[in-house]
């Protein structure tokens, strides 16, 4: 190494001029170089070097020792690694500095202005400054040093003697450092050597050369742009004019040491020494010798670059943003390259851990001359020399708007040029392909190694940046052509011709990709098909496919199973799976060639069955729709399911074999082969237990006609068959053996066992018999059909059963008969001989024995059926023995025999004895023309035999007759007597349950039941002392009943009477059956009453009822035309014997003559004093509310409304004084009075307070007249005290009064308007409540508080009056007084300027300095006087300028509680003693900084903050007092509180009250004043923004606090606000009350930062109000305006 040291003093005492380094601050950006790492220095030294051209650079390090080791000394290379670095040096052999080089080598952010250069921000050779203070340059015949002079950074130029073929840089570190990590010093040159346009780099340490990397490249071929690529970006500012490609191999030769790492002790090592010590031979790691540290070891690696033109394309505007940004203009045209490896390339490259970074892996990097940071999500490094990095050059900038779009159009570019090498080397691997002539294995590894290549994974550290390349790549293609090449199993192919599929492995002219592909780049494929360039494959590709080849062998195997897979898993439907059915043919080879070089063709679309071996043979023909089994024998059962086909049933398979389509060969055919014959019998025998009865129907009736069975003879229909076991004869064909056939199957065939009957009654039992010659009778047939019974066939069976082949039993054994079939003959038994029934003859018959039992199979008859034997009974007319014996027989044995299923009441035969018959001449009848239950008898129905009767049921006969036919009977003949209807009535009543309602409404209207005549139903005319009426017409009961004599009432009996109840007749009358008697006929009913009062009972009743009745309109109309109400009249007692009824009063003057009325003619009592006036002129309703609302609501009148007042008020007097009080008296009476009233109120309280007036007259008259239709117009004149009349001009009701009114009358007039229906204890209770004081009517239990309470607040308005009064004399004093003040402050301003002239008479004094704190001399203090201080309020602070401001001053009690609760004074100062300022000598004056307004307003926040809603149901707190420290003598002193919750207002906060008060009282009179208190509070946390759960409301009747703070809870007195706002806030005024509890709560807030009653405190307290002083003016301001509106719209 050369000394440059003295190169650069030389250079520091040149004569130049020394310059000062600038900065270029416009230009400056706004980052920081990164100086914390070695490597990134030396980049920004090696980019210079590339911008030089330099082919060559040299690294050197000194260490601190000598600066060159001597000569043939070996050193230490383990040491060197350690020792420290003094200095390093940079050398390149590009071009030297240029003079603009120099220029902008002092000057910071001024970059290299050529475009092709990568520098653009001119900081990078200042990263130097991280390690070295001073650095020095030298190139060409120039020199330059930087220095130091204060903080300021100077430069020194100087001439070289000799010019330097190189260009250095001289660094010297500011004290000796490490040496950087060798190995990853070398990785970062090995990386540096890419791209940069550098050819060797050499690393030396001490002269010793630890590192030569030399870079060689092959000539470059030019790349062609495929069509199918478009080479411009889609914004169109650059385009990929040429490719050029070339080869690159690095070589690193490195010394050992390089990647030596001094040995670290660990704890396995310690574990090992200890173990070594135990062993016998101690084991100690292995060091590297000095020789393996010195040894050179060298690497290479291949590469491939392919590098691309882009030519530029931007508009002015653009070009001078970037050049702006740049400081240089946008180039013509740009370079970017990638840099990838090839799986050859990569195969013959050397795994060497310096490559580590220079290999592309998972992922890329972007280089700008150098790596940067982010990586290019494929496994290729970029190179962009072009793109414009941040300042440190570790990351792309996608931040400033034109770099950004710049910086995308650039990574687009490398997204188009990834696309064209991918396309190029798929191009390369398909060539390779075609030479290798289809074996295409071998290159798939190629093709994953392509692929992983430019797979897309996330780029990092901005994901951007792979985006974009991601989105061109795909993206690029020319229109027209959207695919991209792809390696398949037909070579490599445009994707859109490859199909991706995993299991389709049996098409074999259909490219697929391969599954190893599909598996190994995964994510490639998967974008592949994200971008939709690879489809999965579709059945419309299989469908084709499948039409243009047949299927064979292994092939159509793989196709049947994959296409059964699908269709279980349900990826395809049924539709799907016949569609490719439908167009696929499979081959199988002929069984006649035994070559199989001849192939059947079958289509699969036909085929519906398969064949199971197990139970067709595969060797037997099977129709044309069933597969053979050659084809099927590689498949599961489930997947031929899953394909839709069916097992081929034996059945199915059967009728091909008997009926084929086209005629079978002679070995094939089953009535020509026996061979073949037996073999498909086997088959159907082997399955035949399997099969159900229809389909073992099925085959009979196939085989039946079929020459089929094998025989001695030749092949028979099976019918025609025997087994060998017939012997009978010896001329029978009888069946061959036949392996695997059973029997069971032949005998289901027909194949018989037994003989023919036939030939058995031809040749045994006919005149001819040959057997023996002997003839067979019925008994030798019967014994040996018994013998062969279970082989008989069922044809044969059927025949023996309509044979006639046995004889009966007959008295003559001689005589001749004819046979009998079996079943019409009866088994031997005496009962049945005794019936006269054919009996078989069987001599010692015994029924349990084997030919008892095959008889019994055939048909013969144990007994005979319930119809036979009935119908013996029944034409045994003339022969009662037999019929009695039928009849016994069929009672007898009813239940053995089954008779019990049989329903004889259908029989139509008359075979049943009736009762009345005799034995000569019997009555009988059929079933249903006769019943058992005697009693049915009173009705006219025959009744059976009594012997018979219980037994009726079992013959069919009916208990009763049906309930319809007595009913018709009842009604077309009803009783004649009273005796017969009790008997008829009383034997239906034992069936009332089959009355049904039909039957009960025809005998409910029928005229059944017989009632004795009464008197008054006598006529001349009549006959009889009986008449007929329907039950719903008549009551039960005798003469006691109330409305016997009215109403038609009978008894006969319980059981009877039980019968009318349910045909509708009742014990009482309804009450709407009693009205229209009533109406109808009232004086008939009061006489039978006996008196008015049984009458106006039965006439109450249906007043009670009158809300039903009244829907009956005809009902409704007749009340109102009869006269049938009750009414009264009072009469004298010489006017009253006129034969009414009448009843004498209680007093013995007057009596009530009772009388009968239409409504119109009834007035009803509503004004008793009126009709006190008339009541001997009018007929009135009986006083009952019932009657009266009945009476009314048919149209009876009220008195008033028939009578008819005229007043006649004389002149009125004036009376102020006493009408005011007589208002007050009358209201506050009457509310009284509603609240104990319980009758209809036609006007309240309010009502009477908006409406009447009182007037004093001095006469009042009234005249009333009564007018009524009916009645003689009738008047009355009467002088009154009082009256109510109503003014006509103004609407208003009117109480008249004279002097000493009676208040009785008074109370009439006031009754008679507040109540609709007044009654006379209404007028004596006003009275009395309006003449008694109010005391007595408390003490009578009378609920006169509120009115009590109303007279207090009368006398509080009275005494605010007179305070209001001496409030206003107080505030004339206080001016008076501040006049007073005022001018004594002038006079005192007069004393102090008289006094400052003689004091400016004396000598002067040194001047003090300004601002000083400085004792004034004792004589100055003397002459001063301290101003005057007398008792007065503090209005000069912040809250007397707020107390005033918001109107506290006006209001003296508010304005003292204010004073109290802000005014903190100590007692001294309340004495306002004169006070003197006395400083300490020689004290330093105290200068205390203000509190910032931030903390204050923090402060406050935490104490708003702070406060909390109070969780507990109590709250007790002791009286506390605190001493103030400011002021010792002052106690700080709290009242107790001990409280309970309440409730919650309606706003939801807490309420509390004092234990000592009622809850109940508390809430019923302060409910409204809590809401508004509450509604309060809430406006004033919005104020403050605090929580509404941290105020509470609490009330003591007793007190001084109006408000306190307990941990942060807030509780506000409920009393203060009672006394001082709630009247106000009612009446809408809320400013004084908002305001006032304003401030409160800013004192209680205070106590969140505070808890004494400090002079903190009070600051605090203000600076709340200060704080929030705007919006509490606002919301006073709100409440204005609003109550301005409401006064508007008033």
């Amino acid at each position: 190494m050369d000394d440059y040291s003295d190169l650069r003093s030389k250079t520091l005492g040149s004569t130049q001029e020394e310059e000062a380094v600038t900065v270029n601050t416009r230009a400056l950006p706004c980052f920081e170089t990164n100086g914390a790492f070695l490597p990134s220095r030396l980049r920004e030294l090696l980019q210079n070097a590339a911008d030089a051209n330099a082919n060559s650079v040299e690294v050197r390090f000194q260490s601190d020792g000598s600066p060159s080791a001597l000569p043939g000394h070996r050193p230490d290379f383990k040491e060197l690694v350690k020792s420290k670095m003094r200095r390093m040096l940079v050398k390149n052999d590009g071009h030297p500095f240029r003079e603009e080089d120099w220029q902008r080598l002092k000057r910071i952010a001024e970059g290299n202005p050529d475009e092709t250069k990568i520098g653009a921000f001119g900081v990078g050779f200042y990263s130097v400054f991280a390690d070295c203070e001073e650095p020095f340059v030298s190139s060409g015949d120039q020199a330059m040093a930087f220095y130091w002079r204060g903080n300021s950074l100077f430069t020194r130029r100087a001439k070289l003697d000799t010019k330097d073929r190189c260009t250095t840089f001289l660094l010297e570190y500011r004290e000796p450092s490490d040496l950087p990590d060798l190995k990853d010093l070398c990785k970062f040159f090995a990386t540096s050597l890419t791209f940069v346009r550098l050819s060797s780099i050499s690393l030396y340490v001490d002269d010793h050369c630890l590192l030569s990397l030399q870079k060689k490249a092959s000539p470059s071929d030019i790349l062609r742009i495929p069509e199918s690529i478009n080479p411009l970006t889609r914004d169109k500012l650059m385009r990929i004019a040429r490719v050029d490609t070339e080869s690159v191999q690095i070589d690193a030769r490195y010394m050992n040491v390089t990647h030596y790492s001094p040995p670290v002790a660990e704890i396995g090592q310690t574990f090992r020494s200890i173990f070594s010590r135990l062993a016998s031979q101690p084991v100690a790691p292995k060091e590297p010798s000095q020789s393996d540290l010195s040894a050179y070891t060298t690497v290479s690696v291949f590469l491939r670059i392919a590098t691309a033109t882009v030519v530029i394309n931007v508009g002015p505007s653009f070009a001078k943003e970037l050049e702006r940004a740049t400081k240089k203009p946008p180039p013509r045209t740009t370079k970017l390259a990638i840099l990838s490896m090839s799986k050859d390339e990569l195969d013959a490259s050397e795994d060497a851990e310096i490559f580590s970074n220079v290999l592309p892996g998972k992922s890329g990097r972007v280089f700008i001359g150098f790596p940067t940071h982010q990586t290019t999500s494929i496994s290729a490094h970029i190179s962009a020399p072009s793109v414009i990095p941040t300042v440190e050059r570790e990351n792309i900038d996608l931040n400033a708007r034109v770099i950004r779009g710049w910086n995308i159009e650039m990574l687009r570019i490398a997204g188009i040029l990834a696309r064209i090498m991918y396309t190029d080397e798929m191009s390369a691997l398909a060539r390779r392909a075609e030479r290798q002539k289809g074996q295409l294995e071998d290159l798939f590894d190629h093709a994953i190694h392509i692929m992983k290549q430019f797979t897309f994974t996330p780029s990092t550290p901005a994901p951007a940046v792979g985006e974009h390349i991601r989105v061109e790549f795909w993206s690029c293609s020319n229109r027209g052509s959207n695919s991209i090449e792809v390696m398949s199993t037909r070579g490599v192919l445009p994707s859109d011709r490859v199909r991706l599929s995993s299991d389709v492995n049996f098409l074999v002219g259909l490219p697929l990709l391969p599954e190893k592909i599909a598996k190994e780049a995964h994510e490639f494929i998967r974008g592949l098909k994200e971008v939709g360039l690879l489809a999965e494959i579709t059945t419309t590709d299989i469908q084709q496919e499948l039409q243009s080849k047949a299927l064979g062998g292994e092939q159509q195997d793989l196709f049947l199973k994959w296409l059964a897979e699908k269709r279980t898993k349900g990826d395809l439907d049924d539709n799907i799976v016949q569609s490719l059915l439908g167009v696929a043919v499979a081959t199988i080879s002929s069984p006649e060639d035994s070559n199989e070089d001849v192939t059947i063709p079958i289509s699969l679309g036909m085929i519906k069955y398969y064949v199971n071996p197990n139970k067709v043979s595969p060797d037997v023909p099977i129709p044309s729709d069933c597969l053979p089994f050659q084809v099927t024998k590689a498949l599961a059962r489930p997947q031929l399911i899953a394909l839709g086909w069916e097992e081929i049933a034996v059945l199915t398979w059967l009728r091909f074999i008997c009926s084929p389509p086209h005629p079978l060969p002679v070995l094939q055919n089953i009535e020509l082969s026996p061979k073949f014959s037996t073999q498909v019998l086997a088959i159907v025998s082997k399955n035949w237990e399997s099969m159900n009865s229809k389909q073992k129907e099925d085959i009979v009736d196939l085989l039946k006609n079929k020459r089929c069975i094998p025989t001695k003879m030749g092949l028979r229909i099976p019918t025609e068959a025997y087994f060998n076991t017939v012997k009978l004869f010896q001329d029978l064909p009888l069946i061959v053996s036949m392996g695997g056939v059973r029997d069971k199957f032949l005998t289901a065939l027909g194949v018989r066992k037994t003989v023919e009957l036939k030939l058995v009654f031809e040749r045994l039992m006919s005149e001819n018999a040959t057997q023996g010659g002997t003839k067979w009778s019925h008994l030798d047939l019967i014994r040996y059909l018994t013998s062969v019974s279970n082989d008989i066939p069922k044809d044969d069976i059927t025949k023996l059963k309509n044979a006639a082949i046995c004889k009966a039993e007959t008295s003559n054994p001689h005589s001749q008969q004819n046979p009998y079939r079996v079943s019409q003959l009866y088994e031997p038994d005496d009962q049945l001989r005794k019936l006269g029934l054919p009996i078989l003859y069987w001599p010692n018959w015994k029924a349990d024995s084997r030919e008892g039992k095959f008889l019994t199979s055939l048909g013969l008859k144990k007994h005979p059926s319930a119809q036979d034997i009935l119908g013996i009974a029944a034409v045994s007319t003339d022969d009662a023995k037999l019929r009695e014996a039928a009849l016994q027989y069929y009672v007898n044995n009813y239940h053995n025999n089954g008779y019990t299923a049989f329903n004889a009441a259908g029989l139509e035969m008359a075979f049943l004895p009736l009762q009345g018959g005799s034995q000569e001449k019997p009555k009988l009848a059929a079933p249903r023309h006769c019943y058992s239950n005697p009693r049915a008898a009173i009705m006219g129905y025959d009744i059976l035999r009594s012997d018979l009767q219980e037994h009726g049921q079992k013959f069919g006969v009916f208990a009763d007759p049906p309930m319809a036919f007595c009913v018709d009977k009842l009604i077309n003949k009803p009783p004649t007597t009273i005796r017969d209807a009790q008997e008829k009535f009383s034997y239906l009543s034992t069936r009332l349950a089959e009355i049904l309602p039909h039957l009960v409404d025809r005998l409910s209207s029928a005229f059944i039941v017989p009632v004795p005549l009464k008197p008054s139903d006598i006529r001349p005319s009549s006959a009889g002392k009986l008449k007929w009426i329907p039950p719903k017409s008549c009551f039960l009961g005798g003469q006691g009943s109330l409305y016997y004599e009215i109403f038609d009432f009978v008894d006969l009996g319980q059981d009877a009477n039980a019968f009318l109840t349910k045909c509708g007749s009742k014990h009482e009358p309804t009450v709407a059956e009693v009205a229209y008697m009533i109406v109808r006929e009232p004086d008939r009913l009061l006489d039978v009453f006996g008196g008015e009062k049984k009458y106006m009972g039965a006439l109450r009743s249906i007043a009670e009822n009158w809300s039903h009745l009244r829907k009956d309109k005809l009902l409704a109309r007749e009340m109102r035309k009869s006269r049938f109400l009750g009414a009264l009249r009072e009469v004298s007692p010489i006017n009253g014997a006129d034969g009414g009824a009448t009843e004498e009063n209680a007093d013995g003057g007057t009596l009530k003559e009772f009388t009968l009325a239409r409504a119109d003619q009834v007035l009803v009592i509503d004004e008793y004093v009126t009709y006190v006036m008339f009541k001997s002129e009018i007929l009135t309703a009986p006083q009952e509310d019932i009657l009266e609302g009945f009476y009314t609501s048919l149209g009876a009148s009220a008195v008033s409304a028939r009578v008819f007042p005229e007043w006649r008020i004389g002149n009125p007097i004036h009376a102020g004084k006493e009408v005011e009080r007589l208002s007050k008296l009358v209201l506050e009476r009457c509310r009284l009075f509603l609240h104990n009233n319980n009758e209809e109120v036609a006007h309240d309280a309010r009502w009477l307070e908006n409406n009447l007036r009182v007037s004093y007259v001095d006469t009042i008259c009234v005249k009333n007249t009564l007018k009524h239709e009916g009645y003689k117009t009738t008047s009355h004149l009467q002088n009154k005290t009082a009256a109510i009349t109503k003014d006509t001009l103004t609407k208003q009701t009117i109480l008249y009064v004279t002097h000493n009114f009676l208040y009785y009358d008074v109370s009439v007039g006031l009754v008679t308007i507040i109540l609709r229906r007044p009654k006379p204890h209404s007028y004596l209770l006003l009275e009395s409540l309006l003449s008694t004081d109010l005391m007595i009517l408390k003490s009578r239990g009378f609920n006169v508080e509120r009115i009590l309470k109303a007279k207090a607040a009368e006398a509080r308005i009275a005494e605010n009056q007179r305070q209001r009064r001496l409030e206003e004399e107080r505030r004339r004093f206080e001016e008076e007084e501040k006049l007073a003040r005022e001018k004594e402050k002038l006079q005192q301003k007069q004393v102090l300027r008289e006094q400052e002239k003689q004091a400016g008479q004396e000598p002067e004094e040194r001047p003090a300095m300004p601002g000083a704190f400085t004792e004034p001399s004792p004589q100055k203090r003397t002459n001063l006087l301290p101003p005057s201080i007398v008792d007065r309020p503090r209005t000069n602070n912040f809250f007397g300028k707020i107390t005033k401001t918001l109107g506290f001053d006006k209001d003296n009690q508010q304005a003292e509680q204010i004073k109290n609760l802000l005014d903190y004074q100590s007692p001294e100062q309340q004495q306002q003693a004169p006070l003197s300022v006395k400083p300490t000598p020689h004290a330093q004056p105290q200068v205390e900084k203000p509190a910032e307004p931030h903390r204050i307003r923090e402060n406050l926040r935490r104490a708003v903050e702070s406060s909390r809603s109070h969780d507990s149901n109590d709250l007790f707190c002791p009286p506390n007092a605190f001493v103030v420290n400011e002021q010792k003598s002052y106690c700080d002193s709290r009242p107790s509180h001990d409280i309970t919750f309440a409730g919650n207002s309606a706003l939801g906060i807490k309420l509390y009250v004092d234990r000592r008060v009622k809850e109940q009282d508390f809430f019923g009179k302060n409910v409204a004043a809590v809401n508004s208190f509450s509604k309060l509070l809430k406006e004033i946390a919005e104020i403050y923004s605090l929580k509404i759960t941290s105020m509470h409301i609490y009330f003591d009747e007793q007190g001084t606090a109006i408000a306190f703070n307990t941990s942060g809870s807030i509780f506000c007195n409920l009393r203060f606000f009672l006394q001082l706002h709630a009247e106000a806030v009612a009446k809408g005024d809320t400013e004084k009350a908002l305001a006032y509890w304003f401030v409160v709560v800013a004192h209680e807030l205070a106590h969140n930062l505070v808890l004494d009653h400090s002079a903190q405190h009070s600051f605090y307290a203000e600076t709340f109000v200060q704080e929030f002083f705007t919006g509490a003016m606002a919301a006073i301001q709100k409440g204005k305006e609003a109550k301005a509106q409401q006064s508007n719209c008033a």
